[in-house]
Protein backbone atom coordinates (compact mmCIF):
# COMPACT_ATOMS: atom_id res chain seq x y z
CA UNK A 1 0.00 0.00 0.00
CA UNK A 2 2.86 2.36 0.67
CA UNK A 3 4.48 1.99 -2.61
CA UNK A 4 1.60 2.32 -4.21
CA UNK A 5 1.04 6.14 -2.31
CA UNK A 6 4.59 6.76 -3.08
CA UNK A 7 4.06 5.93 -6.98
CA UNK A 8 0.41 8.15 -6.84
CA UNK A 9 2.41 10.80 -5.68
CA UNK A 10 5.44 10.50 -7.68
CA UNK A 11 3.19 10.48 -11.03
CA UNK A 12 0.88 13.46 -9.56
CA UNK A 13 4.08 15.39 -8.76
CA UNK A 14 5.76 14.47 -12.43
CA UNK A 15 2.66 15.48 -14.13
CA UNK A 16 2.47 18.93 -12.67
CA UNK A 17 5.79 19.59 -14.31
CA UNK A 18 4.78 18.35 -17.84
CA UNK A 19 4.58 20.65 -20.60
CA UNK A 20 1.18 22.62 -20.74
CA UNK A 21 0.70 22.01 -16.70
CA UNK A 22 0.49 24.96 -14.62
CA UNK A 23 3.31 24.80 -12.64
CA UNK A 24 4.34 27.12 -9.11
CA UNK A 25 8.11 28.36 -9.89
CA UNK A 26 10.90 28.90 -7.49
CA UNK A 27 13.62 31.95 -9.02
CA UNK A 28 15.93 29.26 -8.62
CA UNK A 29 13.66 26.78 -10.72
CA UNK A 30 12.93 29.38 -13.20
CA UNK A 31 16.93 30.22 -13.59
CA UNK A 32 16.77 26.83 -14.87
CA UNK A 33 14.17 26.68 -16.86
CA UNK A 34 14.91 30.08 -18.55
CA UNK A 35 18.34 29.06 -19.05
CA UNK A 36 17.32 25.96 -20.84
CA UNK A 37 14.70 27.88 -23.27
CA UNK A 38 17.09 30.63 -23.98
CA UNK A 39 19.83 27.86 -25.23
CA UNK A 40 17.96 27.02 -27.44
CA UNK A 41 16.71 30.38 -28.88
CA UNK A 42 18.19 33.82 -26.83
CA UNK A 43 15.32 35.62 -28.70
CA UNK A 44 11.86 33.48 -27.68
CA UNK A 45 10.61 32.98 -24.31
CA UNK A 46 7.55 31.40 -23.58
CA UNK A 47 6.39 31.09 -20.11
CA UNK A 48 3.28 29.53 -20.37
CA UNK A 49 0.93 28.20 -16.93
CA UNK A 50 4.22 28.46 -15.41
CA UNK A 51 2.93 30.41 -12.05
CA UNK A 52 6.24 32.52 -11.27
CA UNK A 53 4.31 35.77 -9.48
CA UNK A 54 6.10 39.06 -9.15
CA UNK A 55 8.95 37.73 -8.08
CA UNK A 56 9.61 35.45 -10.61
CA UNK A 57 9.00 38.79 -13.05
CA UNK A 58 12.00 40.78 -11.20
CA UNK A 59 14.07 37.80 -11.29
CA UNK A 60 13.39 37.62 -15.02
CA UNK A 61 13.85 41.63 -15.35
CA UNK A 62 17.44 41.40 -13.60
CA UNK A 63 18.55 38.64 -15.53
CA UNK A 64 21.23 38.56 -18.36
CA UNK A 65 20.21 35.90 -20.05
CA UNK A 66 17.46 37.99 -21.38
CA UNK A 67 19.49 40.82 -23.20
CA UNK A 68 18.88 39.39 -26.44
CA UNK A 69 14.71 38.43 -26.15
CA UNK A 70 12.86 40.18 -28.72
CA UNK A 71 9.75 38.17 -27.95
CA UNK A 72 8.52 37.22 -24.44
CA UNK A 73 5.00 35.77 -23.73
CA UNK A 74 3.99 34.94 -20.22
CA UNK A 75 0.51 33.40 -19.82
CA UNK A 76 -0.99 32.53 -16.88
CA UNK A 77 1.75 33.60 -14.62
CA UNK A 78 0.34 35.64 -11.67
CA UNK A 79 2.64 38.35 -12.40
CA UNK A 80 0.22 41.08 -11.56
CA UNK A 81 1.03 44.76 -11.28
CA UNK A 82 4.42 44.69 -9.67
CA UNK A 83 5.44 41.96 -12.01
CA UNK A 84 4.54 44.36 -14.77
CA UNK A 85 6.48 47.06 -13.06
CA UNK A 86 9.64 44.93 -12.85
CA UNK A 87 9.52 43.91 -16.28
CA UNK A 88 9.37 47.40 -17.42
CA UNK A 89 12.26 48.85 -15.82
CA UNK A 90 14.16 46.00 -16.75
CA UNK A 91 17.57 47.02 -18.76
CA UNK A 92 17.61 43.99 -20.43
CA UNK A 93 14.78 44.23 -22.23
CA UNK A 94 15.27 46.91 -24.32
CA UNK A 95 15.33 44.69 -27.74
CA UNK A 96 11.78 43.44 -26.89
CA UNK A 97 9.67 43.52 -30.12
CA UNK A 98 6.68 41.78 -28.64
CA UNK A 99 5.44 41.38 -25.44
CA UNK A 100 2.30 39.33 -24.25
CA UNK A 101 1.43 39.43 -20.73
CA UNK A 102 -1.89 37.14 -20.72
CA UNK A 103 -4.39 36.76 -17.93
CA UNK A 104 -1.89 37.93 -15.05
CA UNK A 105 -3.89 39.80 -13.36
CA UNK A 106 -2.72 43.20 -14.75
CA UNK A 107 -5.05 46.56 -13.78
CA UNK A 108 -4.94 50.06 -14.48
CA UNK A 109 -1.34 50.38 -12.72
CA UNK A 110 0.22 47.56 -14.52
CA UNK A 111 -0.92 49.41 -17.63
CA UNK A 112 0.51 52.74 -16.39
CA UNK A 113 3.91 50.92 -15.51
CA UNK A 114 4.06 49.66 -19.61
CA UNK A 115 2.86 53.11 -20.62
CA UNK A 116 5.75 54.84 -18.78
CA UNK A 117 8.55 52.08 -19.06
CA UNK A 118 12.30 53.59 -20.23
CA UNK A 119 13.22 50.77 -22.05
CA UNK A 120 10.25 49.00 -24.34
CA UNK A 121 10.47 51.96 -27.12
CA UNK A 122 11.02 49.01 -29.49
CA UNK A 123 7.90 46.97 -29.16
CA UNK A 124 5.40 46.55 -31.97
CA UNK A 125 3.06 44.05 -30.30
CA UNK A 126 1.27 44.18 -26.97
CA UNK A 127 -0.95 41.34 -26.34
CA UNK A 128 -2.49 42.08 -22.43
CA UNK A 129 -5.54 39.95 -23.06
CA UNK A 130 -7.89 39.00 -20.19
CA UNK A 131 -6.56 41.35 -17.34
CA UNK A 132 -8.32 43.66 -15.75
CA UNK A 133 -7.53 46.85 -17.82
CA UNK A 134 -10.15 49.46 -17.78
CA UNK A 135 -10.41 53.15 -18.87
CA UNK A 136 -7.71 54.43 -17.04
CA UNK A 137 -5.21 51.95 -18.24
CA UNK A 138 -6.64 52.24 -21.39
CA UNK A 139 -5.84 56.45 -21.75
CA UNK A 140 -1.97 55.29 -20.28
CA UNK A 141 -1.01 53.60 -23.22
CA UNK A 142 -2.90 56.09 -25.43
CA UNK A 143 -1.10 58.98 -24.28
CA UNK A 144 2.62 56.69 -23.95
CA UNK A 145 5.49 58.05 -25.96
CA UNK A 146 7.37 54.83 -25.45
CA UNK A 147 4.73 52.93 -26.93
CA UNK A 148 4.43 54.71 -30.41
CA UNK A 149 6.10 52.04 -32.26
CA UNK A 150 3.21 49.72 -31.81
CA UNK A 151 1.26 47.73 -34.99
CA UNK A 152 -0.70 45.64 -32.48
CA UNK A 153 -2.54 46.34 -29.12
CA UNK A 154 -4.56 43.10 -27.78
CA UNK A 155 -7.09 44.04 -25.20
CA UNK A 156 -9.53 42.00 -25.68
CA UNK A 157 -11.27 40.42 -22.39
CA UNK A 158 -10.49 42.98 -19.66
CA UNK A 159 -12.96 45.99 -18.89
CA UNK A 160 -12.60 48.89 -21.44
CA UNK A 161 -15.34 51.41 -21.64
CA UNK A 162 -15.93 54.14 -24.42
CA UNK A 163 -13.47 56.10 -23.03
CA UNK A 164 -10.80 54.33 -23.30
CA UNK A 165 -11.87 53.12 -26.40
CA UNK A 166 -12.03 56.38 -28.04
CA UNK A 167 -8.52 57.35 -25.68
CA UNK A 168 -6.68 54.65 -28.28
CA UNK A 169 -8.37 54.88 -31.41
CA UNK A 170 -8.05 58.61 -31.74
CA UNK A 171 -4.71 58.42 -30.21
CA UNK A 172 -2.08 60.66 -31.64
CA UNK A 173 1.15 58.49 -30.62
CA UNK A 174 -0.37 55.40 -31.95
CA UNK A 175 0.43 56.24 -35.89
CA UNK A 176 1.47 52.91 -37.00
CA UNK A 177 -1.21 51.30 -34.96
CA UNK A 178 -2.98 48.83 -37.45
CA UNK A 179 -4.63 45.91 -35.09
CA UNK A 180 -6.75 46.51 -32.01
CA UNK A 181 -8.16 43.82 -29.96
CA UNK A 182 -11.20 45.50 -28.48
CA UNK A 183 -13.39 42.57 -28.08
CA UNK A 184 -15.41 41.31 -24.63
CA UNK A 185 -14.81 44.52 -23.15
CA UNK A 186 -17.71 47.21 -21.90
CA UNK A 187 -17.67 49.32 -24.65
CA UNK A 188 -20.87 51.34 -25.76
CA UNK A 189 -22.80 52.47 -29.09
CA UNK A 190 -20.18 55.19 -29.25
CA UNK A 191 -16.91 52.96 -28.62
CA UNK A 192 -18.03 50.21 -30.92
CA UNK A 193 -18.48 52.80 -33.88
CA UNK A 194 -15.30 54.21 -33.25
CA UNK A 195 -13.50 50.96 -33.18
CA UNK A 196 -15.41 49.79 -36.99
CA UNK A 197 -14.40 53.41 -37.84
CA UNK A 198 -10.75 52.21 -37.30
CA UNK A 199 -11.12 49.14 -39.04
CA UNK A 200 -12.69 50.45 -42.39
CA UNK A 201 -9.83 53.14 -42.36
CA UNK A 202 -7.59 50.03 -42.23
CA UNK A 203 -9.06 48.24 -44.78
CA UNK A 204 -9.40 51.28 -46.87
CA UNK A 205 -5.19 51.61 -46.34
CA UNK A 206 -5.32 47.64 -47.21
CA UNK A 207 -7.46 48.48 -50.47
CA UNK A 208 -4.79 51.53 -51.41
CA UNK A 209 -1.70 49.80 -50.37
CA UNK A 210 -3.09 46.61 -53.22
CA UNK A 211 -4.08 49.45 -55.94
CA UNK A 212 -7.68 47.50 -55.64
CA UNK A 213 -9.12 50.73 -53.90
CA UNK A 214 -10.49 51.69 -57.33
CA UNK A 215 -13.21 48.49 -57.60
CA UNK A 216 -15.08 48.33 -54.29
CA UNK A 217 -17.87 46.25 -55.75
CA UNK A 218 -19.54 44.12 -53.23
CA UNK A 219 -17.81 45.45 -50.29
CA UNK A 220 -20.76 46.59 -48.17
CA UNK A 221 -18.93 49.50 -46.79
CA UNK A 222 -22.39 51.16 -46.39
CA UNK A 223 -22.78 54.69 -46.16
CA UNK A 224 -20.44 55.29 -43.33
CA UNK A 225 -17.35 53.43 -45.30
CA UNK A 226 -17.67 55.88 -48.42
CA UNK A 227 -17.79 58.97 -45.44
CA UNK A 228 -14.41 57.78 -43.90
CA UNK A 229 -13.53 57.25 -47.94
CA UNK A 230 -13.45 60.28 -48.19
CA UNK A 231 -12.15 61.78 -45.25
CA UNK A 232 -9.04 59.45 -46.38
CA UNK A 233 -5.78 60.58 -48.34
CA UNK A 234 -6.23 57.87 -50.91
CA UNK A 235 -9.72 59.40 -52.58
CA UNK A 236 -8.31 62.09 -54.71
CA UNK A 237 -5.80 59.37 -56.16
CA UNK A 238 -7.99 57.86 -58.63
CA UNK A 239 -9.43 58.33 -61.28
CA UNK A 240 -11.79 55.35 -61.10
CA UNK A 241 -14.28 54.27 -58.31
CA UNK A 242 -16.61 51.30 -58.27
CA UNK A 243 -18.77 51.46 -55.37
CA UNK A 244 -21.67 49.37 -56.90
CA UNK A 245 -23.67 46.80 -54.66
CA UNK A 246 -22.58 48.35 -51.55
CA UNK A 247 -26.39 49.25 -49.63
CA UNK A 248 -25.38 52.81 -50.35
CA UNK A 249 -28.13 55.34 -49.97
CA UNK A 250 -28.49 59.10 -50.71
CA UNK A 251 -26.60 60.04 -47.75
CA UNK A 252 -23.53 58.60 -49.33
CA UNK A 253 -24.13 59.92 -52.50
CA UNK A 254 -24.64 63.64 -51.50
CA UNK A 255 -20.99 63.66 -49.58
CA UNK A 256 -19.12 62.11 -52.15
CA UNK A 257 -21.11 65.07 -54.76
CA UNK A 258 -20.25 67.10 -52.51
CA UNK A 259 -16.35 66.30 -51.86
CA UNK A 260 -13.92 68.20 -53.55
CA UNK A 261 -11.68 64.76 -53.54
CA UNK A 262 -13.29 62.95 -56.68
CA UNK A 263 -12.61 66.45 -59.14
CA UNK A 264 -10.09 63.79 -60.57
CA UNK A 265 -13.05 60.83 -61.56
CA UNK A 266 -13.61 60.42 -64.69
CA UNK A 267 -15.46 56.88 -63.81
CA UNK A 268 -17.93 56.36 -61.04
CA UNK A 269 -19.85 53.14 -60.66
CA UNK A 270 -23.29 53.34 -58.15
CA UNK A 271 -25.14 50.45 -59.42
CA UNK A 272 -27.36 48.55 -57.56
CA UNK A 273 -27.83 50.84 -54.12
CA UNK A 274 -30.48 52.32 -52.66
CA UNK A 275 -29.97 55.92 -54.67
CA UNK A 276 -33.21 57.85 -55.52
CA UNK A 277 -34.20 61.14 -56.71
CA UNK A 278 -32.61 63.08 -54.08
CA UNK A 279 -28.93 60.97 -54.37
CA UNK A 280 -29.45 62.03 -58.65
CA UNK A 281 -29.99 65.53 -58.44
CA UNK A 282 -27.10 65.63 -56.19
CA UNK A 283 -24.54 64.44 -58.82
CA UNK A 284 -26.48 66.55 -61.25
CA UNK A 285 -26.08 69.23 -58.97
CA UNK A 286 -22.00 68.78 -57.79
CA UNK A 287 -19.09 70.73 -59.18
CA UNK A 288 -16.64 68.32 -58.26
CA UNK A 289 -17.45 65.79 -61.12
CA UNK A 290 -16.55 67.97 -63.95
CA UNK A 291 -14.24 65.11 -65.46
CA UNK A 292 -16.59 62.43 -65.33
CA UNK A 293 -16.69 60.00 -68.35
CA UNK A 294 -18.99 57.03 -67.28
CA UNK A 295 -21.79 57.35 -65.12
CA UNK A 296 -23.26 54.39 -63.79
CA UNK A 297 -26.90 54.42 -61.98
CA UNK A 298 -28.10 50.89 -63.00
CA UNK A 299 -30.68 49.05 -60.59
CA UNK A 300 -31.79 52.30 -57.98
CA UNK A 301 -34.57 53.82 -57.36
CA UNK A 302 -34.16 57.00 -59.67
CA UNK A 303 -37.68 58.35 -60.86
CA UNK A 304 -38.79 61.53 -63.36
CA UNK A 305 -37.31 64.03 -61.23
CA UNK A 306 -33.65 62.48 -60.79
CA UNK A 307 -33.98 62.42 -64.55
CA UNK A 308 -35.16 65.86 -64.87
CA UNK A 309 -32.32 66.79 -62.90
CA UNK A 310 -29.72 64.73 -64.36
CA UNK A 311 -31.40 66.08 -68.08
CA UNK A 312 -30.14 70.00 -67.25
CA UNK A 313 -26.98 69.18 -64.89
CA UNK A 314 -24.88 70.96 -67.20
CA UNK A 315 -21.35 69.85 -65.82
CA UNK A 316 -22.30 66.29 -67.28
CA UNK A 317 -21.70 67.13 -70.97
CA UNK A 318 -18.90 65.64 -71.59
CA UNK A 319 -20.29 62.26 -70.07
CA UNK A 320 -19.72 59.27 -72.81
CA UNK A 321 -21.95 57.06 -70.77
CA UNK A 322 -24.79 57.42 -68.09
CA UNK A 323 -26.62 54.44 -67.21
CA UNK A 324 -29.87 54.41 -65.49
CA UNK A 325 -31.62 51.01 -66.33
CA UNK A 326 -33.62 49.29 -63.85
CA UNK A 327 -34.78 52.16 -61.95
CA UNK A 328 -38.47 54.27 -61.36
CA UNK A 329 -38.17 56.50 -65.00
CA UNK A 330 -40.74 56.90 -66.38
CA UNK A 331 -42.14 58.65 -70.28
CA UNK A 332 -41.38 62.18 -69.10
CA UNK A 333 -38.18 61.58 -67.48
CA UNK A 334 -36.72 59.09 -70.40
CA UNK A 335 -37.80 61.85 -72.76
CA UNK A 336 -36.27 64.68 -70.61
CA UNK A 337 -32.95 62.93 -70.99
CA UNK A 338 -33.04 61.95 -74.52
CA UNK A 339 -34.01 65.80 -75.24
CA UNK A 340 -31.14 66.82 -73.49
CA UNK A 341 -28.85 69.50 -74.56
CA UNK A 342 -25.88 68.50 -72.26
CA UNK A 343 -26.09 64.67 -72.90
CA UNK A 344 -25.22 64.55 -76.50
CA UNK A 345 -21.21 62.95 -76.47
CA UNK A 346 -23.16 59.60 -75.24
CA UNK A 347 -21.78 57.01 -76.99
CA UNK A 348 -23.96 54.31 -75.33
CA UNK A 349 -28.01 54.03 -74.43
CA UNK A 350 -28.92 55.31 -71.33
CA UNK A 351 -30.98 52.10 -70.25
CA UNK A 352 -29.00 49.57 -71.67
CA UNK A 353 -27.23 47.08 -70.32
CA UNK A 354 -23.16 46.52 -71.03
Amino acid sequence: MKSTCKALLLWVGLGIMTSGAVWEMTPEDLGQYIEKKLRRNDQTLKLNEKIIHNDGAKFLANSPLLEHVTVLKIYKGAVGDEGVRALAQSPYLKNLRELSIENNQVTDVGARYLAESPVLGNLETLNLFNNQIGDAGAKALAESDTLSRLVELNLNYNTVGDAGALAILNSAKFTRLTRIGLAYNKLGKEGAQALDDFRLRQKIKSWSDTDSLENLEKSYIGDRGVLILLESPYIGQIKELNLSSNNLTDDAIVALANSPKVNQLKSLRLAGNYITDRGAEALANSKSLGNLKNLDLNFNYIGDEGAFALAKAEHLSQLEMLRLGQNRIGFEGARALDQSPYLKNLIYPIFGFY
